[in-house]
């Protein structure tokens, strides 16, 4: 290396899967005619995987894939930690964290890369995120240190970054120095927060976190239009209002969050629990998992409790 230059990032990007075999295929197909491809090793992290994707891998020749499938359901929680523990293992210096049906595209790679080698203390970067669902709106929820519902506006800040308290783990380019410091999400959260709560943990470490205005993310969230499309709301299945009470109070309690975001907190979960009676199907059952939620959260419990269907 010439003196002077500094040595190339090493870059893993690291995709998670769950019952998703055509998507992933599709996935891998793309990041086969990245060229060069921009990553030292892409890895799948895959939970009760069929078997088809190595089977895939190995067909086409893929020597730059790795495939893992866990015997249980890691959930999204286990998922992002096990994929950002095994980046750090092997010596990466980030890993951009894709979810099965994301999508990639240089342009977005190349605006998180670039700003990581001009900032390399930040601790996560994060693309901008323009929701399909929400009339191409932009999201910039992240910029708020509580866990308020989905902010979109028209027009994004002027700057060509911005700083973030949080962001969503789909598209985000995450530094793993925090990982070899034992800062890691929490893999017992199971499913719901766990970006949320990484991103506070960060924070309260003195990580900085930022999006990048020129890496844009084309997110497909689950928004739904009601009330004659005055309203969006996310069209979770009925068992996810467990986890969202629940997780919502162990990442605040974990990361020791002050009044000001538990009365947020409180706000958030009366506000899920009104749109729940009024707005979502199975509503008893919504507002009985969330008070089952609220009470674990505030008892401390966690992992895999309650499910769609074991």
């Amino acid at each position: 290396m010439p003196e002077g230059v500094a040595p190339p990032l090493r870059v893993w990007l690291t995709i998670s899967a769950f019952r998703s075999d055509d998507a992933l295929a599709q996935l891998l197909e793309q990041a086969s005619q990245l060229v060069p491809l921009p990553f030292e090793r892409v890895l799948v992290v895959d939970s009760l995987g069929s078997g088809a994707i190595p089977k895939l891998i190995a067909e086409r020749g893929w020597s730059w894939a790795s495939y893992e499938s866990a015997d249980e359901n890691l959930g999204s929680a286990g998922n992002l930690a096990r994929r950002l523990a095994r980046a750090a293992a092997a010596g990466a210096d980030y890993a951009y964290a894709l979810n099965h049906d994301g999508r990639l595209d240089a342009e977005t790679i190349s605006a998180l890369l670039e700003e990581a080698r001009r900032n390399p203390d930040l601790g996560a970067l994060y693309p901008l995120r323009r929701l399909v669902n929400r009339g191409g709106r932009f999201d910039v929820t992240g910029r708020l240190p509580w866990p308020v519902p989905r902010i979109a506006v028209r027009k994004p800040p002027s700057a060509p970054t911005f700083g973030v308290f949080w962001g969503s783990s789909n598209g985000t380019l995450y530094s793993l120095a925090p990982v070899r410091a034992g800062l890691t999400p929490w893999a017992d959260l199971w499913m719901g927060f766990e970006d949320l709560g990484y991103g506070w943990l960060l924070t309260e470490k003195g990580y900085r976190q930022v999006v990048v205005k020129s890496a844009l993310f084309e997110d497909g969230y689950e928004f739904k239009a009601v009330m004659g499309g005055a309203v969006h709301r996310s069209d979770k299945p009925a068992w996810y209002s467990y986890y969202f009470a629940r997780n919502l109070i162990l990442v605040a309690r974990r990361t020791h969050q002050g009044a000001a975001t538990f009365a947020a907190l409180g706000l958030r979960i009366a506000m899920e629990s009104v749109v729940s009676a009024t707005l979502r199907p199975n509503r008893g059952e919504r507002l009985r998992l969330i008070g089952r939620g609220l009470l674990d959260g505030l008892r401390g419990k966690s992992g895999f409790t309650h499910s769609p269907r074991r």
